[in-house]
């Protein structure tokens, strides 16, 4: 079929342009091109368009291959580690299911279901039977399947979940992955084979274990496991309300959205999140006589201000008034603003903030003190003075709000004591 076009012409980032024939999978011409290393190579973007190593190069086109140092590369490795450690353990503990739960610190928290408690010692086999697969090399093969020869195989396997996810797939075909014995359905792309996931650790976090792999940042090692407790309670508390609320996984969530109960899914929800913004306020009140900072910590677009807004109302039910100042007043003129590594300006570095002002004002105000706060102006890039002006009350608490709230740097000049931190 390529026989009028013997060979077709690529640009490979980094590299060059190659000629290559007709058909040449991406995995080839990594092994040509980098024949001592091609296995740090994951897949790559093929005109811009993610692929995954078998995809077939079939006309001319610019390439730029990748590894774990990409979010894309991570994310192909994770999966195709989360394919092995399904394989492995329904190897070693017959009939179990594996249930992958959520990321946690710098691994990715999961717990397998058995007729017995699990045991450290199922983990260490399990991770001895993940690196004998790993090192037979065995294939990860896509299967493009009709949706309802798919839920059949899935229903005969025991797993119910993906049969109810996939019913209310649009598409008629699912892409279905096999690798040896077993069939799972993945959203988005694998590695083409068991060896390429030669690095991965399992680490036995009761009542499920933790699955790491290499950092981003160094993708020859595995880094030590970051113990995080507090953050470990708050998504075991919200496992144990999907539980509650039957929402378990998304199959069960688009049952409830097709039965017509969403809106009382989110008035649960949104009542739950009001009792623990009560019970906050109920803390910073029995503390109101030494807390006087109240930060609130979280990315952009993540409703910071509207908790705050929230919050605010639960504290004056407790008979506080608090006063929000605006981190974004106290943004460095534009021209003193630090750039990142493109050259454009960084506003989510917290060297984009003056803080010294910040920090006097603070201790101003807490103090006792009357203080002229700015505001900044985005369109000049500027911050002005408009005559504005705050006193803050003995037991008055300030709310602070922005993505370094809990950023010690970000209010160095208030006692830990004096600081409640969400």
């Amino acid at each position: 079929m390529y026989a009028n076009n013997p060979f077709v012409q690529v640009e490979i980032e980094g590299l060059g342009s190659r000629r290559v024939k007709p058909g040449t999978t991406l995995q080839e011409l990594a092994k040509d091109c980098w024949p001592a290393s091609w296995r740090r190579i994951l897949a790559a973007y093929v005109d811009n368009e993610l692929r995954e190593l078998t995809y077939p190069i079939t006309s001319s086109c610019h390439v730029s291959f990748f590894g774990l140092e990409v979010k894309d590369g991570y994310r192909i490795y994770q999966r195709s580690a989360v394919f092995l450690l399904i394989r492995a353990a329904r190897e070693i503990l017959p009939r179990c299911r594996v249930i992958i739960e959520h990321s946690l610190s710098n691994g990715l928290y999961g717990e397998i279901q058995c007729q017995r408690a699990l045991v450290k010692k199922d983990l260490e086999a399990i991770e001895a039977r993940m690196r004998e697969i790993a090192a037979r090399d065995e294939p990860f093969e896509k299967c493009v399947l009709p949706k309802e020869e798919a839920m059949e195989l899935f229903a005969k396997d025991g797993q119910f979940d993906k049969v109810n996810l996939l019913k209310y797939r649009q598409s008629d075909t699912v892409n279905v992955y096999r690798c040896g014995w077993l069939y799972d359905y993945f959203y988005r792309y694998m590695v083409p084979s068991t060896g390429y996931l030669d690095k991965f650790r399992l680490h036995y976090y009761l009542p499920g274990f933790i699955l790491q792999i290499p950092d981003s940042d160094n993708p020859d090692q595995i880094p030590p496991y970051r113990e995080q407790p507090k953050l470990a309670s708050v998504l075991r508390e919200a496992e144990q309300w999907a539980k509650i609320l039957e929402v378990e996984t998304v199959g069960a969530l688009n049952d409830i959205i097709a039965e017509g109960k969403s809106g009382e899914l989110i008035r649960i929800a949104e009542a739950l999140h009001e009792k623990k913004i009560a019970q906050m306020a109920d803390m910073i009140s029995e503390r109101h006589d030494t807390l006087r900072v109240i930060l609130i910590a979280g990315p952009s677009s993540s409703g910071k201000t509207t908790f705050v807004q929230r919050l605010a109302v639960q504290l004056r039910v407790n008979g506080l008034r608090p006063v929000a100042i605006h981190l974004d007043d106290y943004f460095l003129d534009r021209d003193k603003t630090p750039r990142n590594e493109r050259g454009e300006y960084d506003f989510e570095s917290i060297e984009a903030i003056d803080l010294e002002l910040f920090n006097t004002h603070l201790a101003q105000l807490i103090q006792g003190e009357e203080v002229e706060v700015p505001t900044y102006d985005f369109t000049s890039g500027r911050r002005v003075y408009t005559g504005k002006r705050l006193r803050v009350a003995p037991g008055q608490p300030i709310i602070i709000e922005g993505i370094h709230g809990l950023n010690e740097r970000l209010t160095a000049s208030i006692p830990s004591g004096n600081k409640f931190k969400i």
